[in-house]
């Protein structure tokens, strides 16, 4: 590094007095993860001018070294290392950052515009100590995205700025700024989070819900087609009459696995289901049963296979019913087994058993 000039007569600029004391001020350090490495937690280690020097908005101003150091020395609460080398603060930065009290949100920002174009619009509220202007990317050239944070000296200047500058414009023809204290800000930003997050949730949901309706589509569709629902049939017939009636009936036709007349339809004497051992057996039952207008019970019924959503419940109401007349089953032989032999010999496992393995069941 060249050696700083040494004459007294410098006289630096009052702007870069200005930025050199923000980059140490409590508001920026805080925030700012390179300088804060040099400085350490509590802000007054030293910091080698040469580095100051690199700065884009130091370099704005001045090239020269000695111009550096003496807007340094002009900089309260900054003191010059002997050598003038080097720069540190006098006090280290207070243990509670109050910052965000004393700070405002402000968005509908104009393109084009500048920190220090809000430092001197928010300055009627206050004393302004730091300006943040987010940026689309790392480097200063980049477009502003639109908002901003603006730091007073004192609470009670953020506090008047929202109603003294929200709903003006930076400049004539320009949209209405809008700005509201940092915490109603940090309120509004978690309220959105919240709801992204639950509509996402939602999002979520729905997809699972598509997928599994698309799935039991996929599942109905590789249901073979071979039930056959008949409905309109009469009342007050005997269920086991009309039973034994369907059988002979579609097993005229084709070959019948099962007749479900009472048993899967919650009773509704209207309804009953065929179950035909092949697809084409099924078809045959539905074409001929109803060109010929068959009746049930003393009134003509009606034909039609199980299809998709329809077939693939049946199937499902099929199953749990098995299921559960399985476990009826299990439960009678227990009790049986226990009469027979008593609660103790079915303790012992014998219960699990088949019952009827003696001829008394």
């Amino acid at each position: 590094m060249a050696e700083a000039a040494s004459d007294s007569s410098l006289a630096p600029p009052a702007e870069l007095v200005s930025q050199l004391g923000f980059y140490f001020s409590d508001s920026n350090l805080r925030r700012d993860r390179f300088l804060i490495r040099l400085t350490g937690a509590d802000g007054t280690g030293a910091v080698p001018i040469e580095t100051l020097a690199t700065f884009n908005r130091v370099a704005a101003h001045t090239q020269d070294v000695g111009v550096i150091v003496a807007a340094l020395r002009q900089a309260p609460g900054l003191v010059v290392s002997d050598d003038e080398q080097s720069v540190r603060r006098v006090s280290p930065l207070p243990d509670e950052d109050t910052s965000a009290a004393r700070t405002v949100y402000v968005e509908q920002l104009p393109a084009g515009v500048t920190i220090d174009m809000l430092r001197e619009a928010f300055g009627v509220c206050g004393a302004v100590t730091c300006v943040s202007l987010p940026r689309s990317g790392p480097s200063h050239s980049r477009d502003a995205l639109g908002f901003a944070f603006v730091e007073f000296e004192t609470e009670a200047a953020a506090a008047a700025a929202p109603e003294r500058m929200g709903g003006t414009a930076l400049r004539d023809g320009q949209p209405p700024l809008r700005v509201m204290r940092k915490a109603a800000w940090e309120e509004q930003k978690a309220a959105y989070k919240s709801a992204r997050a639950a509509g996402s949730r939602r999002s979520a949901k729905a997809e699972r819900a598509k997928a599994a309706a698309a799935e039991a589509e996929r599942a109905a569709a590789a249901l073979p087609q071979t039930v056959v629902a008949v409905t309109a049939i009469a009342r007050g017939g005997n269920i086991k009459a009309i039973r034994k009636e369907m059988n002979s009936v579609f097993g005229a036709v084709a070959p019948v696995e099962f007749v479900d007349y009472g048993f899967s339809n919650s009773g509704d004497p209207t309804v009953a289901y065929v179950r035909m051992e092949t697809e084409e057996g099924a078809a045959e039952a539905v074409r001929l049963l109803s060109e010929r207008e068959q009746p049930f019970g003393g009134a003509a019924a009606q034909f039609a296979l199980l299809r998709g959503e329809k077939l693939l419940r049946y199937t499902d109401r099929i199953r749990e019913l098995r299921a559960a007349s399985g476990k009826t089953r299990q439960r009678k032989r227990q009790q049986w087994w226990e009469r027979k032999w008593g609660a103790k010999a079915a303790e012992e496992g014998g219960g699990g058993g088949d019952g009827g393995g003696n001829g008394d069941g």
